[in-house]
């Protein structure tokens, strides 16, 4: 739709979409960005991406259309891979955030924009979350902090991402928690912490996505 800076798709079995449209979608409005909300992950294509500055995603790639019980698809389509790659290789933001990493395609666009690619995660439990990279536009005013989350496992392109963030468990485990990185002529900011709205309002998860969506913009 015209009028919209910025698109915001969320919701699936395990996140409810209200948490993000309110957790998130509040920083991308304080941040100046007018926001179109939608749990539609069909309607993603080149159509609702023109005149967008900014892709934000907090769901997981997998749909139900058997029931529950079934196994999952895949719901993401190659156009719409091929539609958010274009999308971000001409300029646009993408934030693909917390789950935005699980059971979508990993082999062609999708993949390549992410930067990264879910592994897996354990039950929600608190950890440590470290900064890495102080330097980043994204981590200014981050100090490392404790969250009860879901610690999320994920591959990611250490030679081509800028490593902002790690988590490390009780149990010593690490992985990464967040990176950035430029793609084409667009920007690209994942980070990991968002299972909750009471997660999504953690203080330095709030400054998190206030920077990365000002960075990814080029505000």
């Amino acid at each position: 739709m015209a009028g919209y800076d910025a698109l915001l798709l969320a919701g699936d079995r395990y996140h409810r979409a209200e948490d993000a449209f309110e957790g998130v979608g509040a920083v991308l409005e304080a941040a100046g960005l007018t926001v179109e909300y939608t749990t539609d992950f069909a309607a993603l294509d080149t159509g609702l991406l023109t005149g967008k500055r900014l892709l934000c995603i907090l769901r997981d790639g997998m749909e139900w259309p058997d029931g529950p019980e079934k196994p999952y698809r895949v719901w993401m389509r190659p156009d719409q891979e091929e539609a958010i790659e274009h999308f971000v290789a001409n300029g646009g933001a993408f934030m693909p955030l917390h789950n935005a990493g699980w059971a979508y395609p990993w082999q062609n666009g999708y993949r390549r924009v992410m930067g990264g690619y879910y592994q897996w995660h354990p039950p929600i439990q608190p950890f440590d979350v470290r900064v890495v990279n102080p330097d980043h536009p994204i981590t200014q005013g981050v100090t490392d902090y404790e969250i009860t989350d879901e610690q999320h496992f994920i591959w990611f392109d250490h030679d081509r991402v800028d490593l902002l963030l790690k988590s490390q468990g009780k149990d010593g485990r690490e992985s990464a928690a967040g990176w950035a990185y430029t793609y084409g002529q667009g920007r690209v900011a994942y980070l990991a912490n968002g299972h909750t709205l009471e997660i999504l309002r953690h203080p330095m998860v709030q400054r998190l996505l206030h920077n990365a969506a000002q960075w990814v913009t080029g505000g």
